[in-house]
């Protein structure tokens, strides 16, 4: 008989999406053992915790990634979603306002999630609960992943890019009788 382990099973979230999930990375913890014992009901309803806990913050930080041109109508939707509680209403509001870099393929996954919350606990079976819940948690680190990725490049890209300039700007700033030190 198998008493314990060593070491202990241990379930460790990407660094991104702890950051992200906060106090509620005991959620994502408890859906993946949910997942893992094959109780799909269980990490449905922990996932769907998550993204109705952190929709708010996912969505404040897509508003970064959003192109200069649509920027006003997703600041727009965004001050909207602040006006209800409820994911699924949320998700509605800003589904269709994702960048292309959130929808690879043309496929959107704040769609997929807005859909898949609006089914609902009530209809569905342990073995489909357990499919959907698989879903929900890949879509939620596809996009968390995502995010954290695209605003890291730019971030990288824009201190190298002024760094280039700054290193021009000084050269070509130099006046007659100045020299290399």
């Amino acid at each position: 008989m198998k008493v314990g382990q060593c070491p202990p099973w241990e379930i460790t979230p990407d660094k991104k999406l702890t950051e992200l999930l906060g106090e509620h990375q005991d959620y994502y913890k408890k859906g993946l053992v949910c997942e893992s014992q094959g109780y799909g009901i269980g990490a449905y309803v922990y996932y769907r915790r998550i993204i109705e806990a952190i929709i708010d913050s996912l969505l404040d930080s897509i508003a970064d990634l959003i192109p200069e041109s649509e920027k006003q109508q997703y600041i727009e939707a965004l001050n909207k979603t602040k006006e209800t509680i409820i994911a699924k209403e949320k998700i509605e509001l800003v589904k269709d306002l994702l960048p292309e870099i959130l929808r690879p393929d043309g496929m959107n996954p704040l769609n997929l999630l807005h859909s898949t919350l609006s089914e609902g606990l009530h209809a569905k079976t342990d073995e489909e609960c357990l499919n959907i819940a698989g879903s929900i948690r890949d879509i939620l680190v596809f996009l968390v992943n995502q995010i954290f990725q695209t605003k890291e490049s730019s971030k990288k890209f824009t201190t190298r890019m002024r760094k280039l300039l700054n290193k021009k700007a000084g050269k070509n700033g130099r006046t007659k009788g100045q020299g290399k030190t």
